[in-house]
């Protein structure tokens, strides 16, 4: 059985969203990443002020951190922007 695009498109849908329904329950509250990583070598260097404002920043809205579905809501904007991102990008190389 061969799968279309379309099938492959929708698959990879269901999975993202799934990623993004779950993370916010399943992240930990203080990873090891980008911001430990800086914390470790510059302890004040999150401190320092920001060049530009993030829209959404820690995948959240600003009063509205404590709430998890707002984290899924950020997430899912965030997946459908990257994915609408690239589709333009491979859109124009196509071309």
């Amino acid at each position: 059985m061969e799968l279309d695009n379309k099938q492959v498109y929708i698959g990879i849908f269901v999975i993202a969203l799934v990623i993004c329904l779950l993370s916010p329950f399943l992240a930990s509250g203080d990873p090891d990443g980008l911001e430990a990583s800086a914390e470790h070598i510059n302890p004040d260097a999150l401190e320092a002020e920001q060049v530009i404002s993030p829209i959404m920043p820690d995948y959240t809205l600003e009063g509205m951190e404590e709430n998890p579905l707002v984290g899924v809501a950020c997430l899912i904007v965030g997946a459908l922007l990257t994915v609408a991102l690239a589709y333009g990008v491979f859109y124009i190389i196509k071309k």
